[in-house]
């Protein structure tokens, strides 16, 4: 199956990065392009093809909610997530109405930004295998479109905390290869212990993976990476 293609439209530079990121360190998704500006939106449509639209909702001189009316308007056959600070009724009805695949609010966990797109990927892997369905089957991919996390797989031991772990997963995101605990720790704040605990921790979730670095002198390095699902 080739990779899903992404088209991210997000008016803050810095947070557009970021999504790239986070989108490019699940396995199976590339990113075709960044749009800061909602006027644009058409034109990389047409121009660049994408499959799926990561899509804020406040954005200069328009909004998310009229990109996506405009996408349906068109017919344009394109999925859309929507990652957006609007968490009012009214806002999410309309959003739900035109059909998104899904729709995080901000502030959000990297854990639940890639258990919605292994969810979307795992649809588009149904959805392309198959012309017929039956009843169980649409019953099984709707299901498994918002990728809920099981609460008690994000339960932390005690002595730990969410904030932490995340800034080693942003660490992480952004890096191309396997990162030592020392590394982390000086990039994250905290010191080489903390961070070798929170890595082994997520080791054992399944969220790194490890790798020893043999070196010509002293004992071999840890190294951890992101695992890519």
């Amino acid at each position: 199956m080739k990779k899903i293609q992404v088209l991210i439209i997000e008016d803050d530079r810095m947070v557009a990065e970021i999504n790239k990121k986070y989108t490019e360190a699940v396995e199976g998704y590339v990113v075709v392009g960044l749009v800061h500006n909602g006027h644009e939106v058409i034109e990389q449509v047409n121009k660049l093809k994408p499959d799926v639209i990561i899509l804020d909702n406040y954005l200069p001189e328009t909004n998310g909610l009229e990109i996506l009316h405009g996408l349906r308007y068109l017919d344009k056959p394109i999925d859309v997530i929507m990652i957006t600070a609007a968490d009012d009724a009214q806002t999410v009805q309309k959003a739900l109405r035109q059909g998104v695949v899904a729709y995080i609010t901000k502030p959000f966990k990297f854990e639940r930004y890639r258990a919605v797109l292994e969810a979307y990927r795992e649809n588009c892997f149904r959805i392309n295998e198959k012309e017929r369905f039956d009843q169980g089957e649409i019953d099984d991919i709707i299901a498994v479109g918002s990728g809920r996390i099981n609460q008690e797989q994000d339960d932390m031991p005690k002595n730990f905390n969410s904030q932490t772990r995340d800034l080693i997963i942003n660490f992480l995101v952004g890096q191309a290869e396997a990162a030592s605990a020392e590394q982390v720790a000086a990039t994250v704040g905290v010191s080489r212990v903390t961070a070798r605990r929170y890595l082994e921790y997520m080791l054992e979730q399944g969220q790194v993976v490890r790798t020893m670095d043999y070196l010509t002198v002293g004992r071999p390095v840890h190294r951890f990476k992101l695992k890519r699902i």
